[in-house]
């Protein structure tokens, strides 16, 4: 195995153990919410989704600039990077998620840009509520993927054969 394949390995580890925690802390902070009905609580909560994608755009951003050796830029890189990390780049690495789990994805990139750039009273529970149910299918799904990913790569590269 390459050095670098296992440090990428180690690393992407290490981020999907952060990307767990955050997931819990987003069921247990929304179980909270009925009982204050605070807006402020809400703003605060919001940030919890908004913390799992960023951890899995970090995962995708190590991958892209280990193995891809490219980072998208300019405008809309965000959502490049994450079809990138859906695509095959053919003699360097499979898809490291699938069409499923990016149409899950895009749906916490998209609730993220909006925390970072719309007004916070524009948040709605009832938005919330549709995150935080669907988070743990996501989360489930998206750590499949990138588990495979993970032994599929570690595979090719320790590999002797051409």
């Amino acid at each position: 195995m390459s050095e670098g394949g296992s440090t990428l390995a180690k690393r992407i580890a290490g981020e999907l153990d952060q990307i767990l925690r955050i997931a819990r802390h987003v069921e247990e902070d929304w179980r909270n919410f009925p009982r204050t009905a605070d807006d402020g609580y809400l703003k605060a909560t919001a940030f919890d989704p908004h913390s799992f994608y960023t951890g899995l755009e970090r995962v995708f951003r190590l991958t892209a600039g280990i193995l891809d050796g490219s980072l998208p830029g300019g405008e809309g890189w965000h959502k490049q990077l994450l079809t990138q990390m859906a695509l095959e780049i053919q003699g360097i690495r499979p898809a490291v998620i699938s069409e499923t789990t990016w149409d899950l994805l895009d749906e916490y990139l998209r609730f993220r840009h909006l925390v970072r750039n719309v007004y916070s009273f524009n948040l709605l529970p009832e938005k919330m509520q549709l995150l935080v149910g669907r988070l743990p299918a996501a989360v489930d799904q998206v750590t499949q993927d990138v588990l495979a990913f993970v032994a599929l790569f570690l595979e090719k590269t320790t590999d002797p054969s051409p």
